[in-house]
């Protein structure tokens, strides 16, 4: 279709005003860091020409979009500049917190017109336009502003931003500065070449994600196929062995009166096992070398993938002078900010989870951390406090540690709110300084528009966790406060041992995990309430992935030992016992969607381990925070006694010839609690009904082989199956569609454009019960 036609100019219209949108994001970025540098010395003309380019360049840019507002802030704010460039005269303080309150608008336009609204509609930007203009009629260029001690480097990011209110005391500035020594603080960074880049969308990545995940499955099934083929070529060796054997004295026998066309018979099988020996022991080193140079392959394409999620740490560091900035004025606090290894490279997916709880920690560092420039002076400090960010690799992980060098943690002042509340008081001052990470606690006694809510550090653990990783808390009283979080550098992949916890199979980073081993009964004891391990003089707690997690799973078969792991956390060890140990291997995580708020809690995302199988990524970090905050009263672990039986699981069957339909259904259901088997089609899945056990099935009706209709009116027709409950869910949504499979004997009817977890849960609970 032609883009002349009105589908092809809003075709052509959307694409130009998502161009747009990743142009102003990146302008704005620039924007922040000159407006910055001008704070501090807004004589500086080189910024004010840079200033003066971006929002001349947005002007056309929004002109050829057709965002007429944007295109009237940004004239205005070229107006302002260039009547101060033209004069060679300094921008007043005024004038800079236009600017920035420019900027402010600007990103606020670009949200709207993200969520598919009129940036017209923004009241920031109306009032920012509404002082423009009155500015523009009354412009005052005598009004110097008062040089403020800030060099930056970083640019912007994605924040909260507001219209700045009444105009700051500038002789107590929140002043900020970001520095990466190994770049010079006058410019930003320079940026790549564009010529040899496209841009390439989240999606399409995430589906080559999902691809790689699926090769590597397939690699490892591939792998197993070598050792199959040994196994025959043992075969056929053996029985050639067996009918040389039986067959060589029959031919000195038969020599002397058998007929020479059963002797020659016998020798031409004695030959057929000769090159049926070497045939297949070919076959089997070629499948071997094809096998090898497939897992080499499909390695090489997964890291390709994982290099094309990384993104520099900067991404999300450039969004720290301003937001310090912004806090440090309203709390008339001076500030240094220092940004190091902005260059370091992680996955977006971590990045982009990471960005508010940076945010958090650097709000929390000036807000709580820093003391006020007179306080500071009276204690012989300067009258500018630091926060410090920094970013490393360390190995896979990334590592980022946020400190100031403020007043340090008041220990006896958390232990007294933590008493007051009626709270546990723990005896270690590590474990009283953890509690500043749970959800409703603060040191502020009165909340402010800054903290004081108990949710900033609570939000920081949970995100943290989320990723599979750690935030921990060190100070030194007077002298400072850090915080580091240590996370993944990809969620994308990851090596992790798989183990068995009675039918499901789950993967636990192998960065958690200290040791594997087999306990004997004696090794375990009752402490309190709750099992403990002893090894040597040591006692660490013992736990079951079932206790933790909870259903489906149970505890381990009781026997005279136990397969446990040793997780090491943060500084804290927990062991842990489960059924089995399969492998360790790399697997492709996939996100869970769908999946509650609690099991992304305890689960970090999926990965697909070959056709069928899925092994759930277990949170090791969230695990062993779960355990140390349980209190025993489900009692030590039942070892070496009588059988226990298990609560009564329901087995639901997941039919769909899509891989991601299955995924998402199988984790929906196995989060709630009841015991998933997935089917590939209705072949598959009516011989999973007869073999037994199944107490639902929830299928989709456009398969192969035999559709879900089919599948459905098969259940019916059998006496044992009769009554099995069976829940189709299918694109196929109108109303003659919906009364086939009613008419086939479906008890429910869900159309995929109306499927959520809810509806699919609300229903099973109605048919079965709870899991």
């Amino acid at each position: 279709m032609s883009e002349r036609t009105p589908t092809g100019q809003t075709a052509l219209a959307a694409r130009l005003l998502a161009t747009f949108l990743d142009e102003l994001d990146e302008q704005l970025r620039a924007l922040d860091a000159d407006l910055l540098a001008l704070e501090r010395d807004p004589a500086d003309a080189a910024r004010l020409k840079s200033v003066f380019r971006v929002a001349h360049t947005l002007k056309g840019a929004s002109r050829a979009a057709g965002v007429k507002v944007i295109e009237e802030v940004c004239h205005e704010l070229e107006s302002m500049c260039a009547v101060a460039r033209d004069a060679g005269a300094p921008l007043a303080s005024s004038q800079v917190s236009l600017l920035f309150a420019g900027s402010d608008a600007l990103a606020d336009a670009g949200r709207l017109l993200r969520d598919g609204r009129d940036a017209g509609s923004s009241k920031v930007v109306v009032e920012l336009l509404q002082q423009l203009r009155r500015r523009a009629s009354t412009t005052d260029l005598s009004e110097r502003a008062r040089p403020a001690p800030i060099i930056a480097r970083a640019q912007r990011g994605e924040t909260d931003r507001r219209l700045p209110g009444p105009e700051l005391d500038r002789r107590t500035p929140g002043t900020v500065a970001a520095i990466d020594p190994a770049v010079s603080a006058s410019a930003p960074a320079p940026r790549a070449a564009r010529d040899d880049q496209i841009r390439v969308g989240a999606r399409q990545l995430d589906s080559l994600v999902t691809v790689a995940g699926e090769l590597l499955g397939m690699t490892v099934m591939v792998g197993d196929r070598p050792a199959a083929v040994d196994a025959v070529a043992e075969s056929i060796r053996g029985w050639r062995g067996e009918w040389r054997r039986g067959t060589g004295a029959y031919h000195r026998s038969l020599e002397a009166n058998a007929s020479p066309a059963l002797i020659a018979m016998m020798t031409a099988v004695d030959d057929h096992l000769d090159k049926l020996d070497r045939q297949v022991g070919e076959l089997a080193r070629a499948i071997g070398e094809d096998a090898r140079t497939l897992g080499s392959t499909t390695s090489r394409l997964v890291e390709n993938v994982r290099r094309l999620r990384m993104r520099p740490f900067a991404d999300i560091a450039e969004l720290l002078p301003r937001a310090a900035r912004d806090v440090a004025a309203s709390l008339a606090k001076e500030v240094r900010v220092e940004v190091h290894g902005q260059e370091v490279e992680a996955d977006r997916t971590v990045l982009d989870t990471l960005r508010e709880p940076l945010l958090h920690l650097v709000r929390n560092a000036i807000d709580h951390g820093l003391e006020a420039p007179a306080e500071r002076v009276r204690m012989s400090k300067s009258r500018e406090g630091s926060v410090s960010v920094r970013a490393e690799l360390r190995g896979d992980r990334l590592r980022l540690t946020i400190a100031d060098d403020g007043s340090g943690l008041n220990i006896v002042s958390i232990r007294a709110l933590l008493t007051e509340r009626g709270r546990e008081v723990p005896a270690d001052d590590r474990e009283v300084a953890r509690t500043l990470f749970e959800s409703g606690f603060s040191t502020r006694r009165v909340a402010t528009n800054i903290s004081g809510r108990g949710v900033g550090l609570d939000i920081v653990r949970t995100a943290v966790e989320r990723l599979g990783g750690t935030v921990n808390v060190q100070w030194v009283a007077g002298a400072g406060t850090t915080f580091t979080i240590d996370v993944p550098v990809s969620v994308a992949t990851l090596r992790a041992l798989l183990v068995l916890a009675g039918s499901q199979m789950l993967a636990i980073p192998t960065t958690f995990v200290e040791r594997v081993m087999r306990v004997a009964r004696e090794q375990v004891r009752s402490v309190e309430g709750r099992s403990v391990l002893t090894l040597g003089s040591e006692a660490l707690p013992l736990t079951s992935l079932a206790r933790l997690l909870g259903a489906p799973l149970v505890d381990p078969p009781q026997d005279t030992e136990l397969n446990v792991l040793i997780l090491a956390v943060d500084g804290r060890r927990l062991a842990i016992a489960i059924d089995e140990l399969c492998e360790e291997r790399e697997i492709v995580v996939r996100p869970l969607e769908h999946a509650g708020d609690e099991a992304a809690v305890q689960y970090s995302g999926a990965a697909l381990l070959d056709g069928t199988r899925v092994a759930l990524v277990v949170n090791a970090s969230a695990l062993v925070s779960s355990a140390s905050r349980a209190d025993g009263r489900d009692g030590p672990m039942a070892f070496g006694g009588g059988a226990i039986a298990p609560p009564r699981v329901w087995h639901i069957l997941v039919v769909d010839d899509s891989i991601t339909t299955r995924t998402l259904e199988e984790s929906v259901l196995s989060a709630a609690g009841y015991q998933v088997t997935t089917a590939v089609d209705g072949v598959d899945a009516l011989r999973l009904v007869q073999e037994g056990g199944i107490d639902l099935v929830v299928s989709d009706v456009e398969m192969p082989r035999l559709d879900g209709l089919g599948l459905t009116e098969q259940i019916r027709a059998t006496a044992a199956h009769a009554k099995l409950p069976v829940i189709l869910v299918t694109s196929l949504d109108k109303p003659e569609e919906r009364a086939r499979g009613l008419e086939a004997g479906a008890d429910a009817y869900i159309p995929k454009s109306s499927f959520d977890q809810d509806t699919l849960l609300g229903i099973v609970r109605q048919l079965l019960g709870d899991a």
